[in-house]
């Protein structure tokens, strides 16, 4: 493999990660060595598109992505593209809060361009206890913003699970309203 060849690749699988960290918020993983592993690799240089097949693990600080297939392209403009497919895409890491995100798809797309990471195909996104299920959940990076939708054909639903945030127990307790002091002079007479 030749350098400028190694150089494609890590420019093309960081930002790959950067994509999947942005989503998921996990500012400190950004900064992290990036780590690629598959069964087998190959990359056209005419249309910096690399495919990298088999067991394939993207790690990233507290970031991991597993798929089976991932397809990675970058434009003339330095834009990247890439496609995951497995049974499933498995991507998980703590966000900035600690809380730790987990998603899963069989299929994901991720443009750089509009902002917009696609799960496809029996998706859902976790964090903490929120969830979200569809069968397409696309998340604009942009705007920090999600829709879930069923499939086309309307025979599935949305499921979206909010749990509220418990109180902080070192914040001081309201006071209960006063009353007024019961008069004992006059039940005495």
């Amino acid at each position: 493999m030749s350098l400028r060849h190694a150089a494609a690749n890590s420019v093309l699988f960081a930002s790959l990660a950067l994509a999947m960290t942005i989503a998921f918020a996990s500012t400190a993983d950004r900064e992290k060595p990036l780590k690629v592993e598959a069964d087998s690799a190959t990359y056209d240089q005419k249309t910096n598109t690399g495919v990298y097949t088999g067991n394939v693990i993207v790690t990233q600080g507290s970031m991991t992505l597993r798929s089976d297939k991932l397809t990675v392209h970058q434009d003339a403009d330095g834009m990247q593209y890439s496609q995951g497919d497995g049974r499933p895409v498995k991507f998980r890491q703590q966000a900035d809060d600690g809380e730790w995100v987990d998603a899963e798809a069989l299929h994901y797309d991720y443009n750089q361009k509009t902002g917009f990471l696609v799960l496809t195909n029996k998706a859902w996104v976790r964090k903490g206890q929120n969830e979200v299920f569809g069968d397409v959940i696309t998340y604009n990076l942009n705007t920090d913003q999600y829709a879930a939708t069923s499939n086309k054909t309307g025979a599935g639903r949305v499921n979206v699970t909010i749990v509220p945030k418990k109180k902080d127990a070192s914040a001081p307790a309201a006071k209960p309203a006063a009353t007024p002091a019961s008069d004992t002079t006059s039940e005495k007479q």
